[in-house]
């Protein structure tokens, strides 16, 4: 559906406005994190204006600066609430635009070779192609008439005041290369991703640049759509293989809106996944459960295969810097990059920006410090998994402490016992999804589950006595 459509469904809330003070607001990046934090900002300044070098499509379509929206995205639980937050009945706008939704006992997951006992946790899920569901928020952030989309713009600097204490807006460059327009702002928020150019611009303002945490992966995907035949795998959405200790190789499908299944098959450690077609067939049945490899040997191939390199999990360490501009604050992967199969970055965006909202309406305009530590127990839970599940797999390199290395047993007995046993396996899914805390799955509970489970299955992996 395109935005105009959908600006003139029958019922579609119109243009509500809001609650808004005086001040200027910018947003740099028209992404998932930046629109979010533009809905957020539009509570409270008198105008937003969200700034992005793409021309932006009117309609669910595929955009230059975001080469990995051809790719399978997943709206975790947590993130899926957030999003809803902010957007009253977004989720049943999708819906009722195509997108598949299910409770998550939809979905299909296979954790170190073990296969999952389907898990109800009470939330809903919402399976759809990362277009569609940006062009979906993107219409309802436009719908706010206080927040401008300008597109097509670079920004290429920061405005600081005189005494470079405070970013008073940027500087934005002019198609004929002659001085840059400044744009004044009494807020400026980065969500311009991964490759966000702020530490340069701080260290040219005379700061340091944050301290930087990576754990390089190679991570290598490839991604096509099918058409599979109808009630393939039995009615679930969304299958995950993860990769296992002693094997880097993963995959991950989701039926999407227009009733086909975008499939990402990837590697870590620098292995490159096939893209003819025959190759990348055999990777999927190949994979430790071959549910995806039946599934489309009696699919369609629907587009040509597109792949995507991704080196390495990076956080930014905003927080730790002495002294930070006021004015400016940081969101989204321009902080905090992980892992894409985990499917953290939209979930953990859209959480940033309810805490934003939650900070506006709390009193004045957060500090940078203060930003950085409200969002620093999400953006840290989800670093934590990331880097632990990457440093499960012993081609990743990196260092391995004690607690780690205990950590990955444990939950590779978790997840063999989670074959069995829907609870745990709901534990689990509420965990990873950002629902619940990591210190769920060690509650003393959970911990007696799994250590049973574990002696049981030793017992019966015992010879018996000889007759």
């Amino acid at each position: 559906m395109s935005e105009e459509a959908a600006r003139q469904r029958p019922g579609a809330a119109g243009p509500q406005a809001p609650d808004t003070g005086a001040g200027h607001a910018l947003v740099i990046g028209a992404g998932m994190a930046g629109l979010a934090i533009a809905k957020a900002l539009a509570e409270r300044f008198g105008r937003v204006t969200v700034l992005d070098r793409d021309r932006i499509p009117p309609d669910v379509a595929h955009r230059k600066g975001v080469p990995q929206d051809r790719h399978l995205h997943l709206l975790l639980p947590s993130g899926a609430a957030a999003l809803e937050s902010l957007f009253p009945a977004l989720g049943d706008e999708l819906v009722d635009d195509g997108a598949a939704t299910g409770e998550t006992d939809r979905i299909r997951m296979c954790l170190n070779g073990h296969r999952l006992a389907p898990a109800r946790t009470g939330h809903r899920a919402l399976f759809a192609s990362r277009p569609f569901v940006e062009a979906h928020v993107r219409r309802r952030v436009r719908e706010v008439p206080t927040v401008t989309l300008r597109e097509g713009c670079r920004v290429v600097d920061l405005a600081l005041d005189d005494a470079s204490a405070r970013v008073v807006g940027v500087h934005i460059g002019t198609p004929g290369g002659d001085d840059p327009e400044l744009l004044r702002a009494e807020l400026v928020v980065d969500c311009s991703g991964r490759r966000s150019p702020v530490p340069d611009w701080l260290a040219a303002h005379g700061y340091a640049e944050p301290e930087v945490g990576e754990l390089p992966i190679e991570l290598r995907y490839v991604t096509r759509r099918f058409r599979l035949p109808e009630g393939a795998l039995d009615g679930d959405q969304h299958v995950l293989v993860g990769p296992m200790a002693d094997g880097p190789r993963g995959a991950a499908m989701t039926h999407v809106e227009d009733g086909s299944w975008i499939l990402t098959l990837f590697t870590m450690a620098g292995e490159r996944v096939p893209t003819d077609v025959a190759g990348f067939e055999q990777f999927a049945r190949d994979l430790p459960i071959g549910d995806i490899g039946e599934a489309i040997r009696e699919g369609e191939a629907l587009d040509e295969a597109a792949n995507y390199r991704f080196p390495a999990n990076r956080r930014r360490y905003y927080e730790r810097l002495d002294a930070f501009p006021a004015g400016l604050l940081v969101a989204g992967d321009a902080v905090c990059s992980f892992n894409p199969i985990y499917g953290q970055g939209m979930s953990v965006a859209s959480i940033e920006a309810t805490s934003l909202r939650r900070l506006l309406r709390s009193g004045d305009v957060p500090t940078p410090r203060t930003w950085f530590t409200a969002i620093a127990p999400v953006v840290d839970t989800a670093w934590d998994q990331a880097i632990g599940a990457d440093l499960a797999v012993r081609a990743v390199e990196g260092r391995r402490g004690v607690p780690a290395r205990a950590i990955n047993r444990y939950l590779a007995s978790l997840h063999a016992a989670a074959a069995h046993e829907p609870e745990l396996a709901a534990r689990f899914v509420r965990v990873a999804g950002l629902v619940d805390p990591p210190s769920r799955l060690l509650h003393p509970t959970t911990v007696a589950r799994v250590l049973r489970a574990r002696v049981l299955r030793s017992r019966l992996r015992r010879p018996g006595p000889t007759r």
